[in-house]
């Protein structure tokens, strides 16, 4: 016999969980009948992964508000205070404002946290069974339900009033539900990724950020029980990836930590794993009635800021908000609302975000003369004090994060003329200003190249 539900979730990561807890429990006591939520996972074992460790601040009180944060004591998650970040022989200390903490954990105890909190929620069933298809009405083409089977069974038909996707950056269905869309998801570059153990970090409490020449950024923060993740950005996976690391990587990072790395690299094998770009698409009006998309479905960004889960558990936020108002699940007129005024309200923290990490991926993983310009000036600006650094770690305001990147292109173009260039012990003279004003130009166009297709893309 056909499973019927109010609500259908089809994923179990971080967002699909979180919103069946909030939903659940944000209109358990306001129904005359409470909300029945299916959440379906292809897998219910613990999830393996070598990114989404690192929760950013903003994702932190994201949690909070959703009555979830205990699923980060579970872990034994380890609080980050902001970053370190070297760049050769130089290094500012980025501390986030006081109050704010990141937090670094085991992903999978993480996800199998809100797993948990999701399934002993008010009338909420998680269900281990792999999504087939899309069940449509004949007649009008919404989406009314899912095909699913269980290991080793007989595809089973889950129907429901609203149907929410949040099964990540490989969506099965995001064509199906959003049709032509303005955007596809672009492959970017690669992270690489190693766990060490008994490594002592520069500046214990701080993720460590190294920016090289010719390479791209590697990052290292702590998880629980003593263990460290290394990420190392790719542009292209080499072919022999461990010699890559030790031979391009390890020779720029800070001693103290070199050794632990290369004890780990002779028993332990390095995993990689793409990551991509997708601005995120308006629903409600075009896409396909009955179901919509959430989490890394909808909207992707470069991992390099660690700001995905930020933007997961933020939309989840607004959008159990807005979702616990809703009279008939049915009534596709007031879901196709809701889908509107959460990408209206979405906005400020998410456009921030993911600007905020394709443009200083773009800055800090890419080689050339002006990026190198904007590099410099960008350190020496956050360089300054904390009143420089701190709150660009935090801001979720579009307008704030324009200004900052104007600020710091501008600073970097100051720093070209007043600053002894590498091998001169002097600052520029006055008859090389004519072709400093050319680099400086290149430097507005190249930031501008960097920056401006993702605003518009996000806007």
């Amino acid at each position: 016999m056909p499973s019927t539900y109010d609500v259908l979730i089809v994923g179990a990561g971080v967002a699909g969980p979180s919103l069946a807890y909030s939903l659940a429990t944000k209109t358990h006591n306001k129904r005359s009948a409470p909300l029945r939520i299916a959440v379906l996972e292809r897998s219910l074992s613990k999830p393996d992964r070598i990114v989404a460790e690192l929760l950013q601040p903003g994702g932190v009180t994201a949690l909070k508000k959703l009555g979830l944060e205990s699923c980060l004591e579970e872990t034994n998650a380890v609080p980050l205070l902001g970053y370190h970040v070297l760049r050769g022989e130089e290094d500012i200390c980025a501390s986030f404002p006081e109050g704010h903490v990141a937090q670094g954990f085991d992903h999978g105890a993480f996800v199998m946290a809100l797993r948990d909190r999701a399934r002993r929620a008010p009338n909420v069933e998680v269900i281990e069974t792999t999504v087939t298809g899309l069940i449509e009405n004949k007649d009008t083409h919404r989406v009314i339900g899912v095909l699913a089977s269980r290991a080793g069974g007989q595809p089973e038909s889950y129907f429901a009033d609203l149907v929410i996707l949040a099964e990540g950056s490989l969506s099965k269905f995001r064509t199906a539900i959003l049709g032509n869309m303005p955007y596809q998801p672009s492959q970017q570059d690669y992270f690489a990724g190693l766990i060490v153990k008994d490594m002592k970090l520069p500046m214990p409490g701080y993720a460590t950020m190294v920016i090289m020449n010719s390479v791209g950024p590697v990052v290292l923060f702590e998880l629980p029980n003593n263990e460290y993740r290394m990420l190392v950005e790719l542009k292209q996976p080499p072919a022999d990836l461990k010699e890559h690391i030790v031979r391009d990587i390890i020779p720029h990072l800070p001693s103290s930590i070199r050794a632990p790395i290369l004890k780990t690299l002779e028993t332990s094998r390095v995993r990689r794993v793409p990551h991509y770009y997708l601005p995120p698409t308006k629903q409600g009006v075009s896409s396909k009635e009955g179901a919509f998309l959430l989490g890394d479905s909808l909207n992707m960004r470069h991992p390099l800021t660690a700001g995905g889960m930020t933007v997961a558990l933020n939309d989840v936020f607004i959008l159990s908000d807005l979702l616990a108002q809703v009279k008939n699940f049915g009534d596709w007129d007031e879901i196709s609302d809701v889908l509107q005024k959460w990408h209206r309200m979405r906005k400020p923290l998410a456009y921030t975000i993911n600007a905020m990490s394709m443009s200083w991926a773009g800055i800090f993983a890419a080689e050339g003369e002006a990026l190198n310009i904007m590099q410099e000036g960008a350190f020496k600006f956050f360089g300054k004090g904390a009143q420089y650094s701190e709150q660009p770690m935090i801001t979720h305001s579009p307008s704030l994060l324009t200004r900052n990147s104007i600020a710091i292109a501008l600073y970097a173009i100051w720093v070209l003329f007043t600053h002894p260039r590498p091998g001169n012990k002097s600052a520029p003279h006055f008859y090389e200003y004519p072709l400093l004003f050319v680099k400086a130009l290149n430097v507005i166009w190249t930031i501008g190249s960097v920056m401006v297709p993702v605003m518009w893309a996000e806007m």
